[in-house]
């Protein structure tokens, strides 16, 4: 078996999405570990549905990046193989916890997807900490103070690497450098939290969530499939996922208290030292 077939036959599609894309590549690696496939001996990845160029991402072409640093001998096309190796949000109820890769997680093999992304990077002996900044963002950005909050905090803390940055800004490929070096990465719940995914294994990610939105579990499973430890802030108070299986709880403010933060560097540098 040489192909990959991604579909998104349930009732939403948007493969373009960085989340969403990710929801599929990380259930075929799974797969393809428990085959003993190895992915450089992929020679199709096949997106029948989207016979489009914008597979390739949203604003930066992320997607095109990860297939070829995943499957570097592999070609993309939208012809539908029924002889491929099937991957299709389609077939997997969401459930309570609603991502479609949740019954994956157990399954999922950090260390053997780290390797196969691993840039070549130093090792810094001082916790690095990446706060991903949206304040100039439309919709889901902290409020001044909550943000203002954590870059004072840690913008001169002399224990840590810090990192204030708009992703948007840099390459795809530029952000992967960064979070592959991150130890503890910040940031509201929106689409840079997915590079929780390129962090190495048994880090630190703590998703903060603003006023108008229910808890979503993207990135609790993204973390829990990376080892990770997770820290979620919902109306200010660090708050268990599973609460939220009771509810659909709408967040009021997003204020951080800092001894979250201070407490989960304090850790990092103990694992480090």
């Amino acid at each position: 078996m040489d192909t990959i077939v991604f579909k998104e036959s349930g009732d939403f599609s948007d493969i373009a999405h960085y989340f969403h894309f990710m929801e599929l590549l990380l259930i075929a690696i799974v797969k393809l570990e428990k085959l003993k496939i190895d992915p450089k001996n992929i020679k199709t990845i096949s997106i029948p549905h989207w016979p489009h160029e914008s597979w390739k991402g949203k604003e930066q072409p992320h997607n095109e990046w990860i297939i070829k640093k995943v499957f570097p001998n592999a070609i993309v096309n939208h012809v539908d193989d029924p002889n491929g190796l099937l991957v299709d949000r389609g077939n997997y109820p969401s459930g309570k916890i609603n991502k479609t890769w949740r019954t994956f997680i157990r399954d999922f093999n950090p260390y053997y997807w780290h390797n196969l992304v691993r840039l070549d990077l130093p090792i810094n002996k001082k916790p690095v900490v990446t706060y991903i900044n949206r304040q100039g963002a439309a919709r889901r950005r902290l409020s001044d103070s909550t943000h203002q909050k954590i870059v004072n905090l840690l913008k001169d803390h002399p224990d840590i690497v810090f990192h204030d940055v708009a992703m948007e800004k840099y390459s795809f490929e530029e952000q992967v450098r960064l979070v592959q070096s991150t130890d503890l990465l910040i940031g509201v719940h929106g689409n840079g939290l997915t590079h929780a995914a390129f962090m190495k294994p048994h880090g630190n990610v703590i998703e903060i969530f603003v006023p108008g939105i229910t808890f979503h579990w993207d990135y609790y499973t993204t973390s829990k499939m990376m080892c990770h430890e997770y820290t979620c802030i919902f109306n200010g108070s660090p708050t268990l996922p599973y609460m939220f299986t009771l509810g659909n709880a709408v967040c009021q403010q997003d204020d951080i208290p800092v001894e979250i933060i201070i407490g989960t560097i304090e850790q990092i540098k103990q694992e480090k030292s």
